[in-house]
């Protein structure tokens, strides 16, 4: 079966190298250097936090990839079988670095390479791992749906380069609507999912019930399938346990069961997945030469006037469907300004509730630095209501948050609902008129600018300033104790205004800066669909320059591509058929 797909794979590469396009090229490339080694790639995928380099230390046996409590992963790491224990950094430009695995957290955190400034490609480390067969590669992917927006496109980039996924869920909180979104691209796209939901180490033995139900029904709506099974483990047991080789560890982790069927399913079924997965990329790019050369056929069959007359009928569209474009665009701002307003109208119902709230804490606080001189009452009351300020504005700020980005989500919903009937019109018109088919594409980002807000609390002294706790001095220590504090809690409302403005501002641009990133995507796309709209129309018009008997030669070729691609997918689809039918 694999020499017949190799010999499909061959004759689709050929066609390919006659059509010429880049993107078809591109995708055979990547086949190329996935299955000529025949590797099987199992990738880890999850949102953020869910314990994926924790997971992946676990199936190691060691505690090596870095983990902890804030979004680290940012670039792919692959794990593969070795006797000597090595890492290597490939970058973007070609280079490659051998590094000390011990230095790993330098080039794949958020903390030390933020945002991928290293412009590391991959991370690929060598060791002798007992727990799976030695032409496996595991595959550690940053989580999506943190603040780095490049961490989520990297993990979506490589749901089609995986064989098997094991998608992490935890029990902090069940499965978001992010997981769910992502899932359903995974499942379209890999036949083997192994779901495991870690950290049951958090909650009681009813409470995992609960929630392993709760998903189960979740991951059989998106799946469509209903012989789920969904694996609860905690993976920080399982890899304390394997280190210390403490069994009682490892039975408490549950990850037995998991660690068992993955074994037996690597060692049954890893050949019969690994050809499926290479029979799935061949269709995709059969597909991709279908499409392009039915179009090709479709615009020579068109008479060179006709054509020119369509071409400038597109034209004339395209320059319509920008003014619509900025027409949705100016609906949009006022989508934004509404939420601002939203903001304002809420912002003095927080500044009533903090004030208070802070007011009151510092107030009983004073009560337990009485015996304090004036100078360490006001320098500890200061500290204590910067700290308070802060606490009770991080339960305020994320709740703000939360209501920003639902609003902003639907904002960007109907926004690119709007949009997408503008695309449903440029494939039609485009069908139309050319017989050319368009792919969609799908809006998946809300928020995705990173915050830069910082407190501000407190307030400059001028060098010629005198500190008004020296005048306390001439009265009594009860009553300038008091003074002093009523002139720190009627600076509090200051500081809460302040920074409630300072939020609002980083909102703002967040949003603004998040819309710009989506619409920068959106137009991208929009000119790519152009661009292979104009690029066909480009061929056509010149094949119609050619003498009659060139132009039927080359109407010819297309016509014999296409057959031999309808050829390639019967037997595709055979061979698909045979592999599924195999034990």
């Amino acid at each position: 079966m694999r020499k017949k797909l190799d010999e499909i794979f061959e004759k689709v590469e050929s066609i390919s190298k006659d059509i010429s396009v880049e993107a078809i090229e591109d995708a055979i490339s990547d086949i190329k250097d996935k299955f000529s080694s025949n590797v099987f790639y199992l990738v880890v995928l999850g949102q953020f936090k869910r314990g994926k380099s924790t997971f992946t230390n676990y199936i190691l046996g060691i505690d090596m990839l870095p983990t902890g409590v804030v979004p680290l992963t940012s670039v792919i790491t692959k794990v593969q079988y070795s006797i000597e224990v090595w890492a290597k950094v490939l970058y973007e430009d070609g280079r490659i670095d051998n590094i000390d695995v011990k230095e790993l957290d330098l080039y794949c955190t958020e903390k030390n390479n933020p945002k991928n400034i290293k412009k590391v490609k991959e991370i690929h480390i060598g060791y002798p791992f007992e727990f799976v067969s030695n032409d496996v590669v595991i595959i550690d992917t940053p989580g999506i749906g943190s603040v780095y927006k490049h961490n989520t496109d990297v993990a979506y980039g490589y749901i089609n380069k995986a064989d098997a996924v094991i998608f992490l869920l935890s029990v902090d909180p069940p499965i978001s609507e992010l997981e769910k979104e992502f899932l359903s691209q995974i499942s379209e796209n890999v036949n083997k999912i192994f779901f495991v939901l870690n950290k049951i180490d958090y909650v009681s033995e009813i409470e995992l019930d609960e929630i392993i139900k709760f998903n189960e029904n979740i991951i059989k709506e998106i799946t469509k399938h209903d012989n789920i099974i969904i694996y609860p483990i905690s993976a920080k047991l399982a890899l304390e346990g394997k280190i210390s080789k403490d069994n009682e560890a490892i039975e408490k982790s549950r990850a037995k069961k998991l660690e068992v069927d993955l074994q037996n399913f690597l060692m049954t079924e890893k050949e019969k997945v690994l050809l499926e997965s290479y029979a799935k990329n061949i269709d995709r790019i059969i597909s991709m030469c279908q499409t392009f050369i039915e179009s090709s056929i479709k615009l020579k069959q068109i008479p060179l006037e006709h054509l020119e007359s369509n071409i400038k009928a597109f034209e004339n569209f395209i320059r319509k469907v920008e003014k619509n474009k900025n027409e949705i665009y100016l609906l949009f701002q006022g989508d934004m300004k509404n939420i601002l307003q939203n903001f304002d109208e809420k912002a003095e119902e927080y500044k009533q509730y903090l004030s208070l709230r802070v007011s009151e804490r510092t107030k009983e606080h004073y009560n337990s630095i009485l015996k304090l001189s004036r100078i360490d009452q006001k320098r500890e009351l200061e500290e204590y209501v910067e700290k308070t300020i802060v606490e009770e504005f991080e339960i305020i700020k994320m709740e703000i948050e939360r209501d920003i980005e639902k609003q902003y989500n639907v904002a960007l919903s109907n926004y690119f609902s709007r949009i997408n009937e503008v695309i449903d019109e440029i494939k039609s018109v485009a069908n139309e008129l050319f017989g050319i088919d368009l792919e969609y594409f799908k809006c998946r980002d809300g928020i995705t600018s990173e915050s830069k807000f910082t407190y501000k609390i407190g307030y400059d002294v001028d060098a010629l300033e005198i500190d008004p706790v020296i005048f306390t001095y001439f009265l009594p220590k009860k009553i300038a104790g008091k003074i002093i504090l009523n002139g720190i809690v009627s600076r509090i409302h200051v500081d809460i205004d302040r920074n409630l403005g300072r939020i609002r501002y980083d909102l703002l641009r967040r949003i603004e800066e998040s819309f710009s990133e989506f619409e920068k995507d959106m137009n991208s796309k929009l000119q790519s669909m152009f661009e292979t709209v104009k690029k066909l129309l480009a061929k056509t018009k010149t094949d119609y320059e050619l003498d009659k008997d060139s132009f039927q030669k080359e109407k010819d070729l297309y016509l014999n591509m296409l057959k031999n691609i309808y050829e390639l997918k019967s037997k595709l689809n055979d061979i698909i058929a045979e592999i599924r039918q195999s034990s």
